[in-house]
């Protein structure tokens, strides 16, 4: 079926993540999703993610509560692979691309979810060349105003989505202010699903 990729630290999965799965199933054949947590990020070289096992149970939680939240949207199916975390060394998108498309059968090309803030640097990724003749480009709005890209031979769909915020840096920063068994504020746990914010409790992480 056609296929696209979620690949992001994922630290912790929110709720603006679903919905950005859900603009692209509403606007494009798109109907599975595998999501990628990221061993580290390379646009964030100074971030210390939770635990690796961690953040693939919570985007397990966070997929299976989707149907949940968006009951009208057609039947799609969730896959949280962690190649990237068991991969010695740089871990390349061109290199994760690859390895997806010999696990799994892939309609057409394989859609990457990319931010509008990455296009800039996106000739530096690794393989680049290589890389556009696997893959079409699902531009995620972050910066607020559509930034175009140069490369006409790249296959690129810009995505009309609401502009995505900085959820999980909100949700880590709000609980490493909390003292021991303080609670979260609600307003912080409604960024997640019910699943995930039970799991960041009972697993308590992210507190100083």
């Amino acid at each position: 079926m056609e296929t696209a990729m979620v690949g992001g630290s994922f630290d912790p999965i929110h709720l603006g993540h679903l919905h950005l799965i859900h603009t692209v199933a509403s606007r494009s054949p798109y109907r599975r999703f595998i999501l990628v947590p990221v061993s580290q990020n390379h646009f964030k070289p100074d971030a210390d993610p939770a635990p690796g096992s961690d953040r693939v149970a919570m985007a397990n939680l966070a997929v299976e509560a989707y149907p949940e939240i968006y009951p009208d949207d057609p039947k799609l199916e969730f896959v949280v692979d962690d190649c990237e975390l068991h991969r010695e060394g740089p871990s390349y998108t061109y290199d994760t691309v690859r390895e997806l498309y010999l696990k799994y059968p892939v309609k057409g090309r394989l859609g990457l979810l990319l931010g509008d803030d990455l296009l800039a640097q996106l000739k530096k990724w690794h393989r680049y060349k290589e890389l556009k003749e696997l893959v079409r480009f699902i531009v995620i709005r972050r910066e607020g105003a559509t930034v175009e890209f140069d490369d006409i031979a790249a296959d690129l769909f810009y995505l009309d989505n609401p502009t995505v915020d900085e959820s999980s840096t909100i949700i880590r920063t709000a609980l490493k202010r909390l003292n021991a068994d303080e609670p979260l504020d609600p307003a912080v746990e409604r960024l997640m699903t019910a699943n995930v914010a039970s799991y960041v409790r009972t697993h308590r992480l992210y507190r100083a």
